[in-house]
């Protein structure tokens, strides 16, 4: 009797484990505002937010910034820094200057660090155009740099 209880337990306890591994995980829905007033409260954490993407020259001047005008006036601290691979850099690159919805992690040591953005959004999963903003299709876009 006991030996079957054991078992019992053994059971439950591995088919318990089972189902809590395939639970899906879903990122954290936060507004850029909220994100840049608290990002330490966010740090470390998975989360989906919607803002202006600027692709650079270089990797280092990926960011997601609150509003066009804020990157337009280099308004630093309105804005998280983008950790993209350079095939993320190149997929993405038709998305540039326009409204975009972001999934990934950000890394932030609060909004009073020296640096010049207020953090950085790391391992991103998704990012796709935000309507009424979604530019044309990446296949039939040409140019990286819009007239205004």
């Amino acid at each position: 009797m006991k030996k079957q209880i054991a078992v019992a337990l053994l059971l439950f306890g591995t088919s318990t484990h089972c189902v809590a591994a395939q639970k899906s995980f879903k990122p954290i829905t936060v507004g850029m505002v909220a994100l840049l007033a608290r990002p330490q409260k966010y740090n470390g954490k998975t989360i989906e937010t919607w803002g202006y993407l600027f692709i650079g020259g270089m990797p280092e001047q990926d960011s997601l910034w609150l509003r066009e005008e804020d990157g337009k006036f280099m308004l630093s601290k309105s804005s998280f820094g983008l950790d993209l691979s350079p095939e993320q850099r190149q997929q993405f690159r038709c998305l540039n200057r326009t409204y975009v919805l972001i999934t990934g992690t950000l890394k932030s040591k609060g909004p009073d660090t020296p640096s010049l953005n207020s953090g950085t959004i790391t391992r991103i999963t998704a990012l796709t155009g935000w309507s009424p903003y979604r530019p044309q299709p990446c296949e039939t876009t040409t140019s990286d740099h819009p007239t205004p």
